[in-house]
């Protein structure tokens, strides 16, 4: 099953840590591509099943499925 994208966030108390809670992300299957230590998010991917497990590390606020977003081609007629 592929990888799911996900944006991480830290509690505020927990930023100081950014980089033991990204230690226990990776730990729990997820694949860290990005730690924001300024705006306290941790980016990357994991497998769906997987996902239920972040929630529970100490230091994490939430976690969600990272949003993508498509333009159209230069020149194309958008409506």
């Amino acid at each position: 099953m592929a990888s799911k994208s996900i944006i991480v966030t830290v509690a505020d108390d927990a930023l100081k840590d950014i980089h033991q809670v990204a230690d226990q992300l990776k730990a729990r299957g997820m694949t860290v591509h990005r730690v924001m230590p300024v705006t306290g998010v941790i980016a990357g991917a994991i497998a769906p099943g997987k996902l239920s497990a972040l929630g529970n590390v100490r230091g994490v606020s939430s976690v969600e499925e990272e949003a993508g977003v498509q333009l159209p081609p230069p020149g194309s007629d958008v409506q």
